[in-house]
């Protein structure tokens, strides 16, 4: 579990979480926030309205590479990525949100099947929370790398956690798993099913090389 980078977390009323820290949008974040101080930010609908029209792959970058953590330019760093790897860098933002978010649904299929290895359990499906949670491109594309269906939502997922713990402190419910089901009961999220894998299959060739070669640096 150490060399894959996976811990156990302690949490309220003494569960544990296995948890991998992955990268998230905070990568296409960043691009958002150069493009409009450039003065190139257009509204995020549009954005991935654009990237949904693509019907190519323009690259792909590791999302785990410590240089995307906070560089001076996420663009700048994503370009010197992709330049080690003889892509070119797209200069076109919908391009380049693509080349994000493709990889993100990338770098998540290769966690749940890390994950599998390691607990020798079959992961059914996965779910994205918080903010990540409005992002249907990304949902819908992790389905498709992930081969699993992917529910989205809640979107205020730590709020509600905080609620629900100082409620069961509070004895509105006699239990987390009580006041986890009184949400699921009242919380519907958007489902995601697995499309035709074929349209993967070469770009998940193509991460897998690149993946494995930014891990191999790292170890």
């Amino acid at each position: 579990m150490a060399r894959a980078n996976f811990t156990n977390e302690g949490g309220a009323y003494g569960t544990i979480r296995f948890l991998k820290n992955v990268m998230g949008l905070w990568i296409l974040e960043r691009c958002r926030q150069e493009w409009g101080e450039d003065g190139a930010a257009g509204g995020y609908d549009r954005l991935l309205a654009a990237v949904t029209a693509l019907d190519r792959s323009p690259g792909l970058i590791f999302p785990d590479d410590p240089r995307l953590l906070n560089p001076p330019r996420m663009t700048a760093a994503i370009a010197e990525q992709m330049s080690e790897t003889q892509q070119g860098a797209p200069t076109d933002a919908a391009a380049m949100a693509k080349v994000v978010l493709d990889s993100l649904a990338l770098r998540y299929a290769s966690v749940v099947r890390t994950i599998e290895v390691l607990t020798g359990h079959a992961i059914a499906g996965l779910q994205i929370v918080g903010g990540g949670g409005r992002n249907d491109y990304l949902s819908q594309a992790t389905a498709d790398a992930t081969g699993r269906p992917v529910v989205a939502g809640p979107v205020e997922a730590t709020v509600i956690g905080n609620v629900l713990v100082q409620a069961v402190t509070a004895g509105r419910f006699a239990s987390l798993a009580d006041a986890r089901r009184h949400v699921a009961e009242r919380v519907q999220p958007r489902r995601f099913e697995p499309r035709s894998p074929s349209a993967w299959a070469d770009v998940a060739r193509r991460y897998g090389e690149l993946e494995a070669r930014y891990l191999d640096v790292r170890t």
